[in-house]
């Protein structure tokens, strides 16, 4: 007999928290290998609050991930023993960052200077500073929740997304509240000690992993039928435009990334995001953030930054096309993760999944950014859909309708 199908919340539903660590775990158990691809589920990495920014950087560059617990050591020899303070994320370092430059009046404004080289010197020797700075003087936010690992046992991972990531029926893809939701939860156990973290990736990827289960109402639905094409887009920037302004940038529209564009046609060319910081390798390397964006992705992905001339160039190629965009425009499958609006959210979940990222941007006919899914957007819906499915079926019958 076929399993009725259901819709995503339903499957979060019946699905316990304590069962689903445990799975996950005895999976990575099975994984062998010193890849980041092999670190899901294998428990919780953690950082110590007198570890330094550089150390930071690299730890999530290796691994691959976005936030880890900060925790201060009981007794400098111990590492067995820990206080959890909070998360700290790729965010947190983008904010001290930028502080620490403006502190220090670094502007990249090339036309007032004229001396980029010097600039960049500057920079350097700012970045050199902020590589040897203990975490404990960075700045951090609040951006996750803890439950006990004792009460996994009565929660489902429908309860852990409306109590710990906060995201419930009310929620609204594109609502400015849902960036300030929580990104992650921690299990702690009776002994204060961080066994597990969940993540809303780890919910979406969860969700993809059993898609089969899922209705077609669900699986087959475009991103506009889901209502997701209308969370908007931030305010772009351009190849050309200095990449510390991009995080500065970032910080004024408290977001964790930005659509990078062709400044003549508007055209997506590439993402920064602030996990782009953690390409920094060494105090030198922040001499980096002078660059252009376009030129600064480059050599952080280790990209060749190859500008054909303007004879050869085709399709979103333009003659007023900066060189920058042009390089970028060579590496658009590395680079850009797009949807057009009519495409499925399965599609969406699998670049997502296949990409390792956190959002995709929506672009039109011509290219250009027009709105953004992220995971909180898409946990939105899914709280939204609620449990039954029949009903789910028939809303979106009439959204087709229409």
């Amino acid at each position: 007999m076929t399993p009725p199908l259901e819709t995503p919340l339903h499957v979060l539903g019946r699905t316990n928290l304590d069962k689903y660590l445990i799975e996950r775990a005895k999976l990575a158990a099975k994984t062998r290998g010193d890849v980041p691809e092999n670190f899901r589920g294998r428990g919780a990495f953690i950082i110590g609050d007198e570890n330094t920014f550089g150390e930071a950087c690299a730890m999530m560059r290796r691994l691959r991930v976005q936030s880890m617990p900060l925790v201060r050591y009981k007794t400098p020899m111990n590492t067995e023993e820990y206080e959890a303070l909070c998360f700290l994320s790729v965010g947190d370092l983008a904010a001290t960052l930028v502080s620490k430059f403006d502190a220090a009046g670094a502007t990249l404004d090339a036309t007032e200077s004229g001396d980029v080289i010097s600039l960049m010197g500057r920079m350097a020797t700012i970045g050199l500073e902020l590589e040897s700075l203990p975490l404990k003087h960075a700045r951090t936010k609040w951006d996750g929740t803890v439950i006990w690992k004792s009460a996994t046992a009565y929660h489902s991972l429908a309860d852990a997304l409306q109590r710990c990531l906060y995201v419930t029926p009310e929620s609204k893809p594109g609502d400015v509240s849902l960036r300030a939701a929580p990104h992650r939860f921690a299990v702690m156990n009776d002994e204060n000690f961080i066994e597990y973290v969940v993540s809303q990736s780890d919910v979406c990827m969860y969700l993809h992993t059993n898609r089969d289960i899922l209705s077609p109402a669900w699986r087959d639905a475009s991103v506009e039928e889901l209502g997701l094409t209308s969370t908007p887009t931030v305010a772009s920037v351009g190849a050309s435009a200095p990449t510390i302004e991009c995080f500065r940038e970032m910080q004024r529209h408290r977001v964790g990334a930005l659509p990078v564009v062709d400044e003549a046609t508007q055209a997506l060319v590439g993402t920064i995001s602030e996990s782009d910081i953690t390409h920094l390798r060494g105090g030198a390397s922040f001499a980096a953030l002078a660059l252009p964006v376009g030129e600064f992705l480059c050599h952080a992905h280790r990209l060749p930054a190859w500008t054909p001339s303007v004879e050869r160039r085709e399709g979103v190629f333009n003659p007023n096309s900066s060189a920058f965009a042009v390089a970028l425009m060579q590496h658009a499958d590395e680079l850009v993760v797009s949807c057009a609006p009519t495409d499925t959210i399965t599609q969406v979940l699998e670049k997502m999944d296949l990409k390792a990222v956190h959002r995709v941007w929506i672009v039109d006919e011509a290219g250009r950014p027009t709105g953004v899914i992220s995971l909180a957007d898409v946990l939105a819906v899914v709280s939204r859909i609620g449990m039954d499915a029949e009903e789910f079926e028939k809303s979106r019958a009439k959204m087709m309708v229409a």
